[in-house]
């Protein structure tokens, strides 16, 4: 005898004593399906309260009295109708996917069904056909979490996405939320414009009107002011936004004077009238990393065996897709050297197994590690790779370890009992706008990190030693990690954790006001980096002013193995800063490429996280610009240097215009 669930599945399938016709989908597409009204008006209290209301209209007189009832519903697509009485009939899901999640979605909260409702938000937001048409359908129904995930999947992956036909697709609503937000991963302002005005440009087609730049600005509407002009670098704006004319005069005389003044006098009420925002965005590097890492592992079987055979035999591991790229390892026997005794080693790679003019990253980081068997060995071997990566090629170590140490008991790597090793790569790639944002030394944030190597050393060294990490740009200014052994109490040694400007000294004083968190980075699965918060405004001397902590920990607490800080088997430990730069009233900025004992008069172009100061002859277009809006500003407002104080707000006037 058949099973319940296939006497339904036959029911569904042929129709047979069906008494409801639901025609489904519009135009071309609509699609007959029949159903049956009791397995219907069991599931949905919304089925059951319409057939009631059918039941209560009169039939037409010719009608026959068992005539199947025909509902039209238009606003439904059929495949999704299809699998909402699939999942009624015999709760089958298997057709459900990231393509028609949100269109099942739509059909389930339309008929109160809401266990199917709960099973299309499990699609995971990457596999979704059309996120913006997701965040527009959370909204629409009020789910909250889930359209937290979605508009947080679309700032995370704003470089990608924007570029997208679906992006051009979205109201102008979503388009002004979009803009609004701080935290969009695209480190460049000009990106947003480009995507905005494609966006316009499509409404205009939509709407069947020219794309000028009267029907672009009535397109755009508010979200025009959403875009943050004075951060667009000067040569793109005098290239490509001036030339757009989307731009009235008065808004382009606002951005050239909110440019061409110190940031400490753009507060002075009627100096200059801006209508855009002018705080930079901030680029979370953190989840940029989270978003485009995995780990790949291999697991390597009779060992004993491999290391017998010939030079060149490999073993690959399965592939790992990051973002689009089909990665592997690949571990190759290599001949060491001749007339060594340890003559075979590990040869240890990441391989990019994509045919070329498929997806490609920029670049890469990796961590290639040997994971440990032992359970008294705390780390495995690890070494750090950065390339470009690019399709077919390999990259790592040709001689990693020998066979000969990887095989040694006493290290930990081998399995002796299975005759097994385990490889892993730790990859993090990184595409263009993330590693142009990483580059840019007038970034408004950014992570300082320092390998403290020998710690045990350091430690023992007398009071006042330091070390001290690589400079990070932050806003044009270098940023260091400073270390410094201290003491506390009775001769008890406490790790000094310091955030140092290394400015040059010709510099002048500037105070800023920024946020910092210093972490000691964690060695150990599962244990958090230690955290402390400072933010602080105060005028610094350039190479002297530390901020941060005499005493952040001990060194008989950051050495303990069970806190997880301390890698014994490297004896080092790894300080980071996250550095935000919020508010800053920089004098005079030095830009990293610029040659700070140079006379050349100095232009200082600024936005509130983009302070920037270069060579004024070089930048001839942008201050033809400003010559003209010093002229219309002398015409309509009066002289921008009719006093002192204003001769000193705007230095440029003085230096350039004359």
């Amino acid at each position: 005898m058949p099973s319940s669930v296939e006497l339904m599945k036959h029911l569904l399938s042929t129709g047979e004593h069906s008494d409801v016709h639901f025609l489904v989908g519009d135009g071309d597409a609509k699609e007959v399906l029949l159903a049956h009204q009791l397995i219907l008006k069991s599931a949905s209290d919304v089925f059951e309260a319409m057939f009631r209301f059918d039941a209560k209209k009169e039939r037409p007189e010719n009608a026959p009295a068992n005539c199947p009832a025909d509902v039209e519903i238009p606003d439904i697509e059929p495949s999704a109708f299809k699998l909402m009485l699939s999942f009624i009939y015999t709760n089958d899901l298997s057709e459900l996917n990231g393509d028609n999640a949100m269109a099942v979605l739509y059909t389930a909260k339309k008929y109160n069904i809401p266990d199917l409702a709960d099973a299309s938000l499990q699609i995971p937001i990457p596999e979704l056909g059309n996120v913006f048409f997701a965040y527009a359908q959370a909204l629409l129904f009020e789910l909250e979490d889930f359209s937290i995930k979605c508009f947080r999947y679309i700032c995370q992956n704003a470089a990608q996405l924007f570029g997208s036909e679906d992006f051009l697709q979205i109201d102008q609503k979503m388009l002004c939320n979009l803009l609004d937000r701080d935290r969009l991963l695209i480190s460049d302002e000009f990106e947003i414009w480009k995507s905005a005005l494609r966006w316009a440009d499509e409404k205009c087609r939509q709407n069947g009107i020219e794309c000028s730049s009267k029907n672009r600005r009535l397109a755009l509407g508010p979200a025009l002011f959403k875009i943050r002009f004075p951060n667009i670098h000067e040569e793109n704006f005098v290239k490509f936004v001036v030339p757009s004319s989307m731009l009235t005069m008065e808004e382009l005389l606002g951005i050239y004077q909110f440019n061409s003044h110190p940031y400490n006098l753009r507060g002075i009420p009627g100096l200059y009238s801006l209508k855009f925002p002018s705080h930079g965005r901030i680029f979370d590097w953190n989840i940029a990393k989270d978003n485009r890492r995995g780990t790949l592992a291999l697991q390597i079987e009779k060992v004993s065996e491999f290391a017998g055979e010939s030079v060149w035999s490999r073993r690959l591991s399965d592939a790992v897709e990051i973002k689009g790229l089909a990665l592997k390892i690949r571990a190759l026997i290599r001949e060491k050297r001749e007339g060594s005794d340890e003559k075979k080693c590990l040869a240890f790679y990441l391989w990019c197994d994509q045919k070329e003019g498929g997806p490609r990253h920029s670049v890469f980081s990796a961590t290639f590690r040997i994971v440990s068997e032992k359970i008294k060995v705390e780390n495995s071997i690890g070494r750090l790779y950065h390339n470009v990566i690019d399709p077919v090629y390999q990259y790592g170590f040709g001689n990693f370890i020998t066979f000969l140490e990887l095989m040694d008991p006493r290290n930990g790597f081998y399995d002796r009992e299975e005759d097994k090793v385990i490889l892993a790569i730790d990859v993090i790639l990184k595409d263009e706008q993330m590693e142009r944002f990483i580059s840019d030394p007038n970034k408004s944030n950014g992570t300082i990190e320092m390998e403290i190597e020998k710690v045990s050393d350091f430690a023992r060294e007398i009071i006042g030693s330091e070390r001290k990490s690589e400079a990070v740009h932050i806003k044009g200014m270098p940023w260091k990690i400073r270390a410094e052994v201290e003491k506390k109490n009775d001769n008890e040694k406490w790790l000094g954790f310091y955030l140092l400007c290394a400015a040059p000294k010709k510099d002048k004083n500037w105070s800023c006001e920024c946020s910092s968190t210093f972490r000691i980075v964690s060695q150990k699965s599962g244990v958090k980096d230690s955290k402390r918060e400072l933010s602080e405004k105060r005028t610094c001397k350039n190479q002297t002013t530390n901020r941060g902590f005499s005493y952040f920990i001990s060194f008989v607490e950051l050495m303990d193995p069970s806190k997880g800080f301390y890698d014994k088997s490297e004896d080092k430990v790894t300080l980071a800063i996250d550095v935000t730069d919020d508010y800053d009233t920089l004098a005079s900025p030095v830009h990293p490429n610029d040659d700070v004992s140079s006379t050349v008069p100095r232009v200082f172009f600024a936005g509130e996280h983009t302070n920037r100061q270069y060579p004024a002859s070089v930048h001839g277009a942008f201050l033809s610009g400003l010559r003209e809006a010093a002229r219309i500003a002398d015409t309509f407002i009066g002289p921008l240097s009719s006093s002192a104080e204003m001769t000193r707000a705007v230095p440029i006037a003085a230096l350039s215009l004359n």
